[in-house]
């Protein structure tokens, strides 16, 4: 008797809490203090239905159709708005820091200590970001580490060339492992020698690099979430989701051990911070240097190779422009450098073009609106509403660029001051990227290497726009986590299709 009165006590208790939560989801939605911003009905109740896209990866491309039915000013969830007003834009990004990074940042960290990205107090972070600044300089960039950056680079292409000759190559993978490589490069002194082995070397870090991102998005929205659950989750997947982020770190605890044992000499940017930091009097712990070092090869590797995969998809759509591009490439001397790479017109047209219609970090920029609240043409927000502002959107506003969504290689031939204040691949203000000279390198450099050593290349059959669609979780990448390509002509190809089937 006592065993069914319990079973016929649970579910009137389920169904209690059920009505509780509605009840005071409701409440909340009608008391809602930014009820006066424009924004679907839902988004006064829950956070729902953008939570669903953030975790589809889908999220940038939802906001962007709020802002187009509601305008600049548009309410996401509760006490979250997003806004495409570029005077408002340049308020939340100014030097002054009147809006600042949000607990989200807090938890959005790969390592047992806070990054660059991390630090939310303006001191600590413009005291952090001092100790990398010299180090990543175009001039230091291009005197201490060009020559072994171009070794990585011609290594790569060398690699697409041969694997294209003989059917397709995955320029998607390829460039994930040159830009792995390369940031483990400026990071220990020297690469993985991942485009030596595919990967096969380092399997599992060169996994985890990917897997990376979505472990940190995971682990911020969950951060009650036991970091053991990772070594004990039965299905695989979400396993070596869960453990990336410590592969990566132990490869920061390798940095560390390196930097303080007097017997390895390889200077990297890392022996540059700490030396910067005596001179500053700024003390750094091994956990603050691992956890910058785990930081770096995250948001270097999938960055660079992501834009890379996008700029190379979208030229081989064009074949007209890629024999111009082809041609003004084949101008440079065989020993060219970056400098030499800089000065050519349709090539960093290209770039800035192809840069502001796919930036791999195209999403959302969050940040915590001024405690006593604001006010911006006769709305009022209140205190610590958290803003958005996100660059897949800004670059797509009419009031800056006319036709946003088509790409236009001329487009920043012409291109007036505010065309490029709004155009800012790497960020703006004090939380801009701080390696985005070195991304800039490698752009310029991969580019140009590839546009004379594969003349005619063309995307491989299989590659749609549907297969190429941008996701963004973290970074952006390709839906279909490929980009092939071909030096092979059509029929070719099409036996090269049939051989491997039949084996």
């Amino acid at each position: 008797m006592a065993f069914d009165d319990t079973m016929a006590f649970a579910p009137m208790t389920v169904a209690f809490f059920v009505v509780f939560w509605l009840f005071k989801m409701a409440t909340a939605g009608f008391e809602c203090p930014l009820s006066h911003i424009p924004g679907p009905w839902h988004t006064r109740f829950t956070s729902a239905v953008s939570k669903y896209h953030f975790f589809r990866g889908t999220k940038a491309y939802w906001v962007h159709e709020l802002h187009k039915t509601y305008g600049p000013l548009v309410r996401m969830e509760p006490g979250h708005i997003s806004t495409t007003a570029i005077d408002l834009w340049e308020r939340i990004h100014h030097m002054r820091a009147e809006f600042r990074k949000t607990a989200f940042h807090e938890k959005f960290r790969i390592g047992p200590d806070h990054t660059l990205f991390s630090l939310t107090d303006v001191a600590a972070h413009a005291a952090r970001r001092r100790l990398f600044a010299r180090a990543l300089t175009l001039e230091a960039l291009r005197k201490n580490w060009e020559p072994a950056i171009r070794g990585r680079v011609d290594l790569c292409i060398s690699q697409i060339k041969m694997d294209a000759s003989q059917g397709v190559a995955d320029i998607w993978v390829w460039w994930r492992l040159m830009a792995a490589d390369v940031v483990a490069l400026l990071s220990f002194g020297e690469s993985f020698a991942l485009l030596e082995t595919a990967g096969e070397n380092e399997r599992e870090y060169f996994a985890a690099l990917h897997l990376a991102g979505v472990g940190i998005v995971l682990r911020s929205v969950m951060p009650w979430l036991p970091a053991a659950v990772g070594k004990f989750f039965p299905i695989k997947a979400v396993r070596d989701i869960l453990n990336a982020n410590q592969v990566i770190t132990e490869k920061g605890t390798v940095a560390v051990r390196n930097l303080r044992n007097p017997a390895i000499d390889r200077p990297n940017v890392f022996t540059h911070m700490l030396q910067q930091a005596e001179k500053d009097d700024i003390t750094l712990t091994d956990d603050a240097i691992r956890s910058e070092v785990a930081g770096f090869l995250v948001a270097g590797s999938d960055t660079t190779s992501s834009a890379l995969t996008y700029i190379i998809w979208a030229m081989l759509k064009r074949s007209d422009l890629q024999r111009r591009l082809e041609d003004e490439a084949a101008g440079l001397a065989p020993d060219f450098t970056d400098k030499d790479v800089e000065s050519l017109p349709l090539l960093n047209n290209v770039l800035d073009e192809m840069l502001r219609l796919y930036n791999p970090t195209a999403g959302p920029n969050i940040r915590l609106g001024p405690r006593e609240g604001f006010t911006w043409r006769g709305y009022s927000i209140p205190g610590s509403t958290i803003v958005y502002t996100q660059t897949y959107s800004m670059v797509r506003n009419g009031a800056a660029f006319a036709d946003g969504d088509r790409f236009d290689e001329t487009r920043f031939e012409r291109a007036t001051w505010q065309q490029r204040r709004v155009a800012q691949p790497f960020g703006i203000g004090p939380h801009s990227c701080i390696g985005k000279n070195l991304a800039r390198i490698e752009l310029r450099l991969a580019f140009a290497v590839f546009l004379r050593e594969c003349r005619g290349a063309r995307l491989g059959s299989g590659m749609t726009d549907k297969v190429m669609l941008p996701l963004m979780r973290f970074f952006m990448y390709p839906q279909g986590k490929k980009c092939e390509i071909t030096l092979l002509d059509e029929d070719q190809e099409a036996m090269q299709v049939a051989l491997a089937k039949e084996v």
